[in-house]
This record gives C-alpha cells, structure tokens and sequence, in this order.
C-alpha cells in the first residue's frame, strides 16, 4: 500500500493523545493454547528433514534474520500430501489424520500450509513431543479468514495461500487435522512444501501454558546477541510505563529471488487513539512488515524483559500473541507502517500516548526497543537535528535537511539500537514521536556514546494515520470497540449445526465445560445498536433438534414464532446492517434440506466449498450485512 498524500492544510496540525493501560478482564479474541489429550487416538505420519546443511545461510537484509525455509520435497504438492495422511475415524465421528515434521538442529519450527480447499469446521492441531498435552487448535474457518484477508489484498500468489502455523520450540511438531462426520477426505486439499527452520532459541515453547513448571525450561536463554553496551530496561528508572506497550515481532517475509522465506525480527508499539477505544493500532517499519500476508504471519510477544537487571532470563510474565494483523498503511518513505493486530493485547499492557508535534533540536528523547530479538533494553539521548533519507534495500543514505526533514537524527548518549530494534519508537516526554528506521553499526565505543539512529517523525505520516488515529469514531455515540463487537462460532458434534454468540462469557462456558461444543474461534463482528447497524438480529433455539436459528427479518421472525412452537425465541443476538455499507461484508445463508438447520458465514471461499460440497445446502443468498474486522 502507498502512502497517502498529505492532504493541504492538514500537515502542519499538531495532535496528542495520552496513553491508556489495558485493563484486566477483557474478552479475549482468541483462546489461547489449551490442555489437550493430542496424537492418541492417531500415529502421526513421520517426516525427518535431517540435518540442514543450509543453516544461517541468510542474505544480507536490514532487519534480523532467525530463520529460513526449508522444502519439504516429501509434501510438497496437494497429491503427495494426501497420499501421506493416514485417516482413521475420530471420536467425533469424522475422520482424523497427523504429519510430525522434524528439521535436525532447529531451535523451532513453523510449518507453511498451502490451502487450496479446507472445510471450515476442520479442526487444526498443533503440539509437540515434548509438550504434547500444550495443544494450539484453530479452527478451518479462521484458517480461511486468514488468508481471505491475503486475497483481499491482492495476493492471489502461493504466498498469500499459505498458512503459517504458530512457532513451536524445538525441532519437531505435529500437525493433526480432524475432518467433521460427513466430510470426506478427498475434499481436503493441502500441501506442505515449505517449513521455517528457526535457527535461534525464541525461548517460547508452543503452548505458553501458564504453569511456571512447564514454561521454566524454554524462558531461560533469550535469543540474540546484543552488544554488551545495551542498557537492559530493569536497570532503568526511565520509560517503566512506556516500556509496557513496546513489543518484540516474529514475522515470515516475502519470498526471495533465492526461491526462500525468511524468518525475521523487528520491534513494534501499541498506540492509543484519539478516543480512546481500545483499538489495538501497532506502528512499526515499512522495511519489517509491508504486506498483508506477512502482516497475517505476525506474531508479538509482550513483557518480553528480564527478570530483573541484567539477569538474562526472560521474565514469566512474558506473553505470546499469535493471530496476526491487518494491515492498515504501509509507506517505504517515510519508513512506516501501521497494523491492527488480530489479538486483544495482554492486561496491562499500555495503549502508548504519542504527539505529532516536531520534537526540537536537542531535546532529551528515549529509544525502547528489542536489538537482536533480544530482552527488552533502553537507550538515551538527543534528537539532535532533522534529515531526509533515501532507502534502497539495505543502504540507508541520510543528508541534513535542519527545516524540513522527515526523520529525527538521534545521537545516543546511553545504549544503542541494532538490527532488530527497528520499527520501535522514540520517546519524547514519555509520548512516542518516531519509528526506528537505521542505524550506525553497533559499537560499544564510550558505552555507546557517538552512536546514531534515524527516526521517521510521526508529524511526517500523522496526515495519512490521522484517520484510524484522530478521526476512526470521532463522530459515533459510542466508541469503535464498544459499537463492533465480535461474534463467536461454535461447530455441534452431535446434530452438525453451527452456533453463534456475541457474548464472551457464554463463549467461555462452552470452551470450559461442554465438549459438544467445537470452538472455532471468531465467525464475524457484528454491532451494538449503531446507526451503522440499526437492525436486530433475533435468536432462536430448536427444542426438537437442538441447532439454532438467526433472522434479521421482523416478519420471519413474527411467521417462526407463530407457526413453530418447537423454536424458543432467545432475544436479540446482535444488530447488523440489512443493506451493504459501512465497510460491512454479506452473511451468506444456506438451508440443509436433510434436517431444517441453516448455516451461515462471511466467507466466500467457504461459501463456495459448501455450494460445490454439499447437494443438501440450498443457498439461500445474502441474509444481512457485518463485518469482516473490528
């Protein structure tokens, strides 16, 4: 995405907004990774890579490289794959299958899924053998909103078609898929012809269980090798509430030239908007993250500091965020790129304040950032002019431009920044007002002093992300997180339906104590009554059959209630629109002429599959209008 011009008038206002802690308690978007009985009832199909003789072979680029991609020849296309899973019946009453992937020498792995064709309500299982119990398990139909999201945004590209699992520790993980009663095997068509090879310890397992006895062993020896100068954030009295919405980013890049992905590191920050809404808008570098899909393969860890100073061992409050982000912007120069993360952040962590405000010549400023990936540290020193710069891949050529420079140049009097400290943010006055872009080679000469770093100034790109940061909601009643709100779907096992809820604690009740119910994950967002989405949606509860049924129409809902005594009316669910607009995407309907159960999703590619899949769905067209994102 190109950087919108500034529009005239707009880039000389200056706006500050105050930071904003996130509070405990609130609904998490996704459930986390869950204790689970894994890989007993199926032995897993073993594929051992050996050793890789092409271990940190990675090119010269200008964020940190971890890792790279390695073939796996043996599942590679959609036919070998399927010739390698071994279905047997679950307990559930469908068909389950596993792969275990081994790379010698791998601190972790994260395997890359290419999805031509995946039903939605597949189940998705990831663990390893030294965790077994730690199960990551997603939902087909969130795989499919993943990379719908890539196909939105142009990418039509195998790239944009691959399903990055979450990073596992270790040099083996499995993979389970679970098929739900009905569903055939042929309808499944994956390939597996790429996984990371994650050639330094992240020292995260893959469950982030919270017992402190399953998490001792993976938090103890932090990736990186930051230069011995680094100012470690616990032996600093400055930037203790700032630090909190700084964090460190695990992403896939594009495909190279050399046919390779690459695993790289940058840093990141949590902003808070001008409403305060909760929102949760990450700024980081156009040279980190640029694409949607590799926007979509983001993960973010949180706390990820000592445990106290200089220790060097990660601290157990440390949390690991994995469902990606949506790209917002994305501008090579000035070097910024704004995302939305899939993810509620972790209590407690801060919604940063920041100000658009040119920060003066030699004004004390604050650089938090995670070099080499590595614990959190802190640098200090002055902006001490203005510059413009050139960006050609890796080569970063700056010249002064005192007046009307984009960038900050910094000169440090305490610490330093490296390759992995891009994308974070420099402080003034405890408000971010820049983003790392490049910096002079590390040196601990003089403890780091002489050392320098370029910063694009939020005043340069504040007119394009003014408006998600200044002007998303300014007009509304309510806030945005308060007027969209996301709608969870649950798959029945026993009679085939699907179940929807906007309410977190119902979802709960079901993860925690009903095993009937699969979670899988979020269907869609819907509204509180906005006038963006005026109408009710009412549900109802089959007494006979046990599914559930949704209707936006006033009439249809009148007809149920009077001619079907076996449908209790539950209330209203959630309001959505009846017409397109808003940015809001159709809610497909379909009619199962076998049972009377309807079924309905926002995503196309599974509406398609369904159509093509199953003669007994009568597509019944578009029921109403939600969204595809908060």
């Amino acid at each position: 995405m190109a950087g919108a011009a500034a529009p005239q008038g707009l880039a000389d206002q200056v706006f500050q907004v105050p930071a904003m802690e996130q509070a405990a308690g609130q609904p998490l978007e996704f459930v986390r990774t869950k204790r689970m009985e894994a890989g007993l009832a199926v032995k897993p199909v073993a594929i051992d890579l050996g050793e890789w003789a092409g271990l940190k072979s990675a090119p010269d680029m200008q964020v940190y490289i971890i890792g790279a991609s390695r073939a796996v020849e043996q599942a590679k296309s959609v036919p070998l794959t399927a010739q390698l899973l071994q279905w047997q019946p679950s307990a559930n009453g469908g068909m389950v299958a596993a792969l275990s992937l081994r790379s010698g020498g791998a601190q972790g792995l994260r395997l890359g899924l290419v999805v031509d064709q995946l039903p939605g309500s597949a189940m998705l299982r990831l663990y390893t053998d030294h965790q077994p119990a730690a199960v990551f398990e997603i939902a087909g139909q969130r795989v499919m909103q993943i990379l719908q999201a890539n196909r939105d945004a142009g990418d039509n590209s195998e790239a944009g078609r691959t399903w990055w699992t979450p990073s596992s520790s270790g040099e083996q993980v499995t993979l389970e898929i679970e098929l739900p009663p009905g569903t055939a095997p042929e309808q499944l068509k994956v390939s597996m012809p790429e996984v990371m090879h994650i050639y330094e310890n992240l020292s995260l397992p893959l469950g982030g269980l919270d017992a402190d006895d399953e998490q001792a062993d993976a938090k103890t020896i932090p990736v990186g090798s930051p230069v011995d100068c680094h100012l470690d954030v616990n032996c600093s009295t400055q930037a203790a509430t700032e630090r909190k919405g700084v964090a460190r980013m695990a992403y896939v890049t594009e495909r190279l030239a050399d046919g390779r992905y690459y695993y790289g590191l940058c840093t990141g920050s949590l902003l808070n908007d001008a409403q305060g809404s909760g929102t949760p808008y990450f700024l980081t570098a156009a040279h980190c993250i640029s694409t949607q899909t590799m926007a979509s393969a983001l993960e973010t860890d949180w706390f990820y500091t000592s445990t106290r100073c200089s220790s060097n061992s990660l601290s157990p409050s440390s949390v690991n965020l994995r469902n990606g982000s949506q790209l917002l912007y994305a501008n090579a120069n000035p070097d910024v790129t704004l995302l939305k993360l899939n993810d509620t952040p972790p209590a407690g962590a801060m919604f940063l304040g920041w100000n658009s405000g040119v920060v003066p010549d030699n004004t004390p400023v604050v650089g938090v950032h995670h070099p080499s990936g590595g614990l959190q540290k802190i640098s200090m020193g002055v902006m001490s002019s203005r510059a413009d710069c050139t960006i050609d891949g890796k080569d970063v050529s700056c010249f002064s431009a005192p007046n009307s420079g984009d960038y900050y140049y910094v000169r440090w009097s305490m610490g330093l920044t490296q390759q992995g400290s891009s994308g974070s943010p420099l402080f003034n006055n405890g408000a971010v007002t820049g983003v790392l872009t490049a910096a002079s080679e590390a040196s601990c000469r003089a403890n780091g002093a002489g050392a320098y770093s370029f910063y694009p100034s939020l005043n340069s790109v504040m007119p394009a992300l003014r408006k998600w940061l200044v002007d998303a909601g300014a007009g509304a009643t309510t806030p945005p997180a308060s007027g969209r709100t996301p709608v969870y779907r649950f798959y029945n096992t026993q009679n085939g339906t699907h179940f929807f809820t906007a309410n977190a604690q119902e979802r709960d009740a079901l993860v925690q104590g009903n095993t009937t119910y699969q979670y899988e994950n979020i269907g869609f967002y819907a509204s509180t009554q906005t006038a963006a989405a005026p109408q009710a949606v009412y549900r109802f509860f089959n007494n006979n059959s046990g599914s559930h049924f949704y209707t936006i129409n006033a009439d249809e809902r009148a007809f149920v209630i009077a001619n079907y005594p076996q449908f209790s009316v539950e209330g209203v669910a959630w309001y959505a629109r009846q017409a397109a607009g808003e940015g809001s995407v159709p809610m497909y309907r379909f009619n199962n002429t076998l049972t009377g159960a309807h079924f309905y999703t926002t995503n196309a590619a599974e509406r398609d599959f369904v159509v093509a899949t199953y003669p007994q769905f009568v597509f019944e067209g578009v029921a109403y209008y939600v969204w595809g994102s908060q």
